[in-house]
């Protein structure tokens, strides 16, 4: 008797965890935490909005959001990090134009975003602006194109870095003006700043131009969003002005999931990220980091890497750039 009792025992510790397991696994999604890894560090653009949107998606999804913040590697390390996770929903990643300008560049090295990740949706969209130092005493996008045609190969511009976005814009948009500059590379806008209100460089594109443009010190002449941009409606858009092509681009932020993840959990995500950006508190806080509210939606975030992966490995190759480590 002894030995039978035992010998149940035994079965039910073997099945009852399994049992529970698979009761816990049908709990409709989500039932727990969900984390939004931001693989830079805290504070910036992508930070802000990864915690705007987790504190409003809480009340559409019913389960607290955790953000954390692991950076390196220009984002690879927290961007690996998600997509080697469990693809259950309850792990995601935000990433940006970082991402797929780093990608293009670095193809053996960069983490390939398009390949490993599921897009949820972009959370917000940002717009470069022109600048130039007001002592270059240039005051439109014609007088500095005409400027700088006249000095090929004299004058140059600041970027955040080899293989950045704005590296890669302002390239784009050098090929499409038919100017020669210089390319001079900083860690970051803010180390950039002064030696661009000094004239060292003669021009930038730049996320956070609106902050600066009130100390006289430098002059910005349009934007790269395809209407005016609603931070700064006075500027034009470079693209409408004659001879640009059409020129336009838009950096963005967005949240992904790791490659498996089931549709109904990306499509439930993604209607609560719509409703978290349709809020009116959502579109003032975007817009005190100089972003409007992004679409939300999986179709149009895997359009935005596949144009900007496009329109990256294009310039790249047309102008034959290449990207110290």
């Amino acid at each position: 008797m002894v030995t039978r009792r035992a010998s149940l025992v035994a079965i039910q510790a073997m099945v009852l965890p399994a049992w529970c397991g698979s009761a816990r696994s049908d709990q409709p999604y989500p039932s727990r935490p969900i984390s939004i890894v931001v693989p830079q560090a805290a504070g910036g653009a992508s930070d802000v909005t990864a915690r705007a949107v987790a504190e409003r998606m809480r009340s559409a999804l019913g389960q607290p959001f955790v953000v954390e913040n692991r950076a390196g590697a220009t984002g690879d390390i927290g961007i690996r990090s998600v997509a080697v996770s469990q693809p259950d929903g309850y792990t995601l990643v935000q990433v940006s134009a970082a991402n797929t300008a780093n990608q293009s560049a670095r193809p053996a090295r960069a983490y390939p975003i398009s390949e490993q990740l599921r897009p949820i949706g972009r959370t917000g969209i940002s717009a470069f602006s022109l600048v130039v130092p007001k002592s270059l005493g240039i005051a439109t996008l014609a007088d500095f194109i005409g400027h700088a045609k006249a000095r090929p190969g004299q004058l140059a511009y600041a970027s955040i870095g080899y293989g950045s976005s704005q590296h890669l814009v302002m390239e784009m948009f050098c090929a499409a003006a038919g100017l020669s500059l210089n390319h001079v590379p900083y860690r970051g806008e803010t180390a950039a700043t002064p030696d661009l209100m000094a004239g060292r460089v003669q021009a930038m594109f730049m996320a956070g131009a609106k902050t600066l443009l009130p100390g006289g010190s430098v002059v910005a002449l349009g934007t790269t969003n395809r209407t005016p941009w609603p931070s700064l409606p006075d500027l034009p858009p470079l693209g409408t002005l004659p001879g640009l092509r059409e020129f336009h681009y838009n950096g963005w932020n967005g949240l992904m999931a790791p490659l498996k993840t089931p549709d109904a959990i990306v499509n439930k995500v993604s209607h609560a990220l719509v409703a978290a950006l349709r809020e009116d508190s959502m579109l003032a806080t975007l817009r005190t980091i100089g972003f409007e509210p992004g679409p939300g939606t999986p179709q149009d975030m895997a359009e935005q890497i596949r144009s900007d992966l496009v329109n990256f490995k294009r310039i790249i190759s047309e102008r034959h750039l290449t990207f110290p480590d």
